[in-house]
């Protein structure tokens, strides 16, 4: 798969691979309607067409190999995967100011923190936990 890895510059090379088809299309159109050789004009414009196409479907191959490849694209795949995957073992600790755990569960469930909530719903009952937390408190979640 062709792609470039974006830098703050290579717009540069971008522009240098656009720019040299529209280069022959404009020698094609010269070479049309200044020296009048229609068949050599037409096989400029072909040729600068061609060349258009080839590095609009490089620039696709290019957007989409980075997209995939980016970590937005991947926490959003995990994420996904966590959503719907009701088998998913997790552990939550949640913590004190001073660093002493107060609740802890090892288990399948979701969970959504919501302002100064924490609530957990297990995967297999369906039972809903609510657990209040203060401001100062650390809410620790580990897939496994």
């Amino acid at each position: 798969m062709f792609h470039i890895q974006p830098t703050p510059i290579s717009w540069v090379l971008w522009l240098a691979m656009f720019a040299v088809p529209i280069i022959i299309i404009i020698i094609g159109i010269g070479i049309y309607f200044v020296s009048h050789k229609a068949k050599l004009g037409n096989i400029f414009g072909v040729i600068g067409l061609i060349g258009i196409v080839v590095v609009a479907f490089l620039g696709a191959s290019s957007k989409y190999y980075n997209y995939t490849h980016s970590s937005s694209y991947i926490k959003s795949q995990k994420s996904y995967q966590l959503e719907y995957n009701n088998n998913q073992q997790r552990e939550i600790i949640i913590k004190d100011y001073l660093g002493k755990t107060f609740y802890q569960h090892t288990g399948t469930f979701s969970f959504d923190r919501n302002g100064h909530g924490v609530n957990l719903v297990d995967s297999k009952t369906g039972k809903k936990t609510a657990i209040y937390i203060g401001d100062n408190d650390t809410v620790i979640v580990t897939d496994k």
